[in-house]
């Protein structure tokens, strides 16, 4: 099982850099950490827009997603190539919701 960010323009590859830190992006990072340790076998993995663009086009919904409304929808999240949810990150939550229904 695999969840892939697909993270808007950032400062760096966790957009935790610069003089003010965007609080979404501290508790991604905590609920990727969360996921990783509470689900053995998932594999997460974050692609940057400006720094990964074969990554956007690599899966054809999110590459048309991104074509159509542009870089506004992004952050998208997927999981197992599906995307479960776009223009913000999805909660911890969210998140376990999804990897249960793909359990079961």
């Amino acid at each position: 099982m695999i969840i892939e960010y697909y993270d808007p323009p950032m400062c760096c590859s966790t957009g935790l850099c610069g003089p003010s830190v965007d609080e979404n992006l501290v508790k991604l990072g905590e609920n990727i950490e969360t996921i990783k340790k509470k689900y053995n076998g998932i594999q997460v993995e974050r692609y940057m827009i400006t720094q990964q663009p074969l990554k956007f086009k690599e899966n054809a919904s999110v590459f048309e997603m991104v074509k159509k409304e542009g870089k506004s929808v992004l952050p998208i999240t997927t999981l197992d190539g599906e995307i479960i949810k776009a223009g913000e990150y999805p909660t911890l939550e969210e998140l376990e919701e999804k990897i249960n229904e793909q359990n079961n």
